[in-house]
């Protein structure tokens, strides 16, 4: 037979365990609060993106020539550029033909004028992608890749932060509706076919 509980000992339990419990489960649930919250700040920087500003771009001169070609480009290009999503742009004048994608923005803008780098001596620089040549012209936040060998000149602005230039989305849908009309090759022999004797 065991010994009788000292009712003293047993209250000093039971206040114990009352005092205990409580602490314990508040400490229970700060550690799992502790926890989860470097996961819900993970899933908070890789959840929906928030929405951009739109931006404003100097439009393209006015030409009628470019109207239809320059049409016919917009509807062939890629509604998301790679990981780029698509963004508003205000240009100024106001025209249809200036799209943009990203942040920083990469941005497009169809039947703008001859580059002033396109001569004879440019050739050496041309950078055919997926059939079609692009001018590129560092300047300070980035690159102006231009068209070359196409109807109208198609002018992209990329920004330093893009390493690697999208240009191949951009060239299918170049290819796909704007035929060339000059070549490149410095070794042609017919000088009036050179693009960088183009008017």
């Amino acid at each position: 037979m065991s010994p009788p509980i000292d009712p003293v000992r047993r209250r000093a339990a039971v206040i114990a365990t009352a005092v205990t419990l409580p602490l314990v489960v508040i400490l229970a649930l700060l550690l799992g609060h502790a926890n989860r919250h470097p996961k819900a700040t993970a899933r908070a920087g890789t959840g929906q993106p928030s929405v951009l500003a739109p931006i404003s771009v100097a439009a393209p001169p006015t030409d009628p020539a470019a109207v239809a070609p320059c049409t016919k480009l917009l509807a062939a290009l890629p509604v998301q550029l790679g990981e780029l999503a698509p963004r508003i742009v205000h240009p100024t004048p106001d025209s249809p033909f200036v799209v943009a994608w990203g942040n920083p923005a990469v941005v497009l803008r169809c039947g703008v004028g001859r580059p002033s780098a396109l001569r004879p001596a440019s050739a050496d620089l041309d950078i055919g992608v997926d059939g079609v040549y692009w001018l590129p012209v560092p300047r300070e936040q980035g690159t102006v890749w231009t068209t070359v060998d196409r109807a109208v000149y198609v002018e992209l602005t990329v920004p330093k932060a893009y390493p690697q230039p999208p240009l191949g989305p951009i060239s299918d849908a170049v290819a796909k509706v704007a035929p060339p009309v000059c070549v490149v090759d410095p070794k042609q022999s017919d000088t009036t076919r050179l693009c960088t004797h183009r008017k």
